[in-house]
C-alpha cells in the first residue's frame, strides 16, 4: 500500500549528497555540461556550413543533428546512473559519466518508445499523457541498475512502482518550479539582450552559441544534480515499499 514519502528529507539528502560525495556532482555536472556545450557548438558549425543546402548535404546535416540527439541522451542516461550509484554511496569516478554507452541501444529504445506512447495518450488530453509520463518516471532508474533487462520490463516495473505515487512525484517536482521559473527567465533574458551582439555568420553563431551555453551551464550547474538525486531519493524509498509490500 502506498505510503506517505518525506519530500523534504529526499530534497535535503540530495543537498547533503552534492556537499559529500566522493566525486562532487557539481563537478561531474559541469563535465557533462561542458559535453554538452561541445555537441551544441559541432551542431551550430555544420548548420553554418551547409545553410540552407539540399540532397546529400541537408541529408548530412539531419543526420548529425540526430546523431548528436541520441549522444546527449545516453550522456544523460550516464549522469542518471552517477546520481543513482552516489545515492547507493558507491564511488562513481567521472569516466562513469559514459558508462550508459554499454546499453546504449536500450536506453535510445526506452526513449523512443516512452515518447511515442506518451504523445499518443497526450492527443487524447493533456493529463493522460502526463500520467503516463509519471508512469514510466522510473524506467531509466531500472536500466541504469540492471543493464540486462529488457525495456518493456523495465517500463512495467517503473509503471507498477509508480502506483500511488504519482501524485506525491508530482508535488516534488512542482517544488522546484520556482527556481526553474527563474532560471528560464534569466536565460530568456540573456538570450533577448545577447543575440543582437553577435552577428549573423559562421564564427558570431559559434561565439554565441558558446557563450549562452556557458551562462546556462553556470545556472544548470547546482540544480540539475539537486533535482536528479532529489528524485532518486524518492525513487529508492518508493521502490523499497513497493518490495516489501510484494
Amino acid at each position: 500500500m502506498p505510503v506517505q514519502i518525506d519530500r523534504r528529507a529526499a530534497k535535503a539528502e540530495a543537498k547533503r549528497l552534492i556537499q559529500t560525495a566522493q566525486v562532487p556532482p557539481l563537478r561531474f555536472t559541469a563535465l557533462l555540461l561542458a559535453i554538452d556545450v561541445g555537441l551544441n557548438l559541432i551542431s551550430t558549425a555544420v548548420s553554418g556550413m551547409l545553410g540552407d543546402s539540399f540532397g546529400v548535404l541537408s541529408f548530412s546535416f539531419s543526420f548529425v543533428g540526430v546523431l548528436i540527439m541520441l549522444l546527449s541522451t545516453v550522456l544523460m542516461a550516464g549522469f542518471t546512473n552517477y546520481c543513482l550509484r552516489i545515492h547507493r554511496g558507491e564511488n562513481m569516478p567521472y569516466e562513469s559519466l559514459f558508462d550508459a554507452f554499454s546499453f546504449a541501444g536500450k536506453v535510445i529504445l526506452m526513449e523512443v518508445l516512452r515518447g511515442v506512447l506518451i504523445a499518443l495518450a497526450s492527443m487524447l488530453f493533456v493529463i493522460p499523457g502526463l500520467i503516463l509520463a509519471f508512469s514510466y518516471a522510473f524506467a531509466l532508474y531500472h536500466l541504469c541498475e540492471d543493464p540486462g533487462v529488457g525495456v518493456i520490463e523495465a517500463m512495467r516495473r517503473s509503471r507498477m512502482e509508480m502506483r500511488g505515487y504519482k501524485w506525491q512525484l508530482f508535488l516534488l517536482l512542482l517544488s522546484f518550479w520556482p527556481l526553474l521559473l527563474v532560471l528560464a527567465a534569466a536565460l530568456g533574458l540573456c538570450d533577448y539582450l545577447l543575440a543582437p551582439l553577435f552577428s549573423a555568420t559562421i564564427p558570431g553563431d559559434l561565439l554565441y552559441t558558446l557563450v549562452y551555453g556557458v551562462l546556462t551551464a553556470a545556472a544548470e550547474l547546482y540544480l540539475l544534480p539537486y533535482i536528479e538525486l532529489a528524485t532518486v531519493g524518492f525513487y529508492r524509498r518508493a521502490a523499497a515499499q513497493t518490495d516489501s509490500d510484494l
